[in-house]
Formats: C-alpha cells, sequence, structure tokens
C-alpha cells in the first residue's frame, strides 16, 4: 500500500512540472503564429499615379516654336517647321498656296527635306500641286535622288499623292495614275509583292 501512495506521489508532482512544459510551449507556439500572421491594419503600398493620356486628335502635331530665326535654323527641316511657325503666329491657319509657294522657293535651292514637308502640308490641305509634287518624287518613272528627298521609288506613295491631286481636281494626274497602274500591274505580274499589295488596294 505504502508504495502505491509512493508512485501516486511521484505521479504528482510530475504532472504540475509536465502542465508547465506544455503550456511554455503553448505560449512559444502561440507567440510564432501571432508573429507570423500579418497585420490586417499594414496599408497597402499606394498605387503609382497613373500617367497622363495623350490627347487623341486627327490633326496634324502642333509644330515646335522654333529655337532661332528662320535663316538660321534651316536643316532636318527645321526651316520648314519654322515657317510654318511663323506663318501661325498670327493666330490663322496658313495659306496652302503660300506654304506651297515656299516648298517650290527651297526645293529650287535644293533644301529638299524642308522643301517636301512644306509640300506635304500643303498637299493635305488641298493643294493639288503639291500633291503631283510629292506623287512625282515617289513615282518610278520621275524619281531621281537630285531631285527626290525620297532615297528611292515608292509607287505606293505615288498613287497616295496622285489621289489626292486627282480628287483635288488635277488633270495631270489622270494620265500619271493610268501610267503608273500599267507600271503595277506589270511589276505585279512579274512577281513583285509590292505592286501585287498596291493593285489590291487600286480604285
Amino acid at each position: 500500500m505504502e508504495k502505491e501512495y509512493e508512485e501516486m506521489n511521484n505521479n504528482d508532482t510530475w504532472n504540475p512540472r509536465r502542465a508547465r512544459v506544455l503550456m511554455v510551449l503553448v505560449v512559444i507556439i502561440t507567440a510564432i503564429a501571432i508573429w507570423l500572421v500579418p497585420d490586417s491594419e499594414e496599408q497597402a503600398p499606394t498605387s503609382l499615379p497613373a500617367l497622363p493620356s495623350a490627347p487623341e486628335s486627327s490633326e496634324e502635331l502642333a509644330l515646335p516654336p522654333p529655337s532661332g530665326g528662320i535663316a538660321t535654323v534651316t536643316s532636318g527641316g527645321d526651316g520648314a517647321r519654322a515657317f510654318i511657325y511663323e506663318l501661325r503666329a498670327s493666330g490663322a491657319e496658313p495659306d496652302a498656296n503660300e506654304v506651297f509657294a515656299e516648298a517650290e522657293r527651297l526645293q529650287g535651292k535644293g533644301e529638299l527635306e524642308d522643301a517636301y514637308l512644306l509640300y506635304r502640308f500643303a498637299a493635305r490641305h488641298g493643294q493639288a500641286q503639291a500633291a503631283m509634287n510629292l506623287g512625282t518624287q515617289a513615282d518610278p518613272a520621275f524619281h531621281a535622288t537630285a531631285t527626290s528627298y525620297l532615297p528611292e521609288p515608292e509607287p505606293a506613295q505615288a498613287y497616295k499623292w496622285y489621289s489626292v491631286a486627282l480628287a483635288a481636281g488635277n488633270e495631270e494626274a489622270v494620265v500619271r495614275m493610268q501610267n503608273l497602274h500599267k507600271r503595277v500591274q506589270r511589276n505585279a505580274a512579274n512577281g513583285d509583292e509590292q505592286a501585287q499589295r498596291l493593285l489590291l488596294q487600286w480604285q
């Protein structure tokens, strides 16, 4: 009987120790669990501000103001941009015929890039002869590196600008378009893929 009592006594002293160890383990596990769980009040990182979208417009991009007078800014198309900027300074849209006349002057001086930009501006504003000049520069029958800003003929560009000239009532464009059409047909028959694609859009 005494033996049994001693064993019970031993068990009673063991149980509190065991309970303490278990409680310490529970506290440690709870602390780890709390540490691992993310704080719900933690602020989310702020999102980047939205970039401003470019304005939608079918109009040409505004020409930048020149850094000097037209006489000093004459390379890389800057002379043409300066000319248009000065015409727009009055607040009115530049006259297409006046722009065409300046393009002719620059073309005569050999400033082909500036002339080309002004021809494009004038053609887009209804100047038929400017469109004809652009078509001529791109037409394989008339292309010449001495007079054309384009490094090589571009039949698709010739078609485009002759079409603009036709719409503006230029009669010479009719013959030019017919001759260009024959050339493109020949090239397409000989396997020229660009000519074949151009024929698909020919009207």
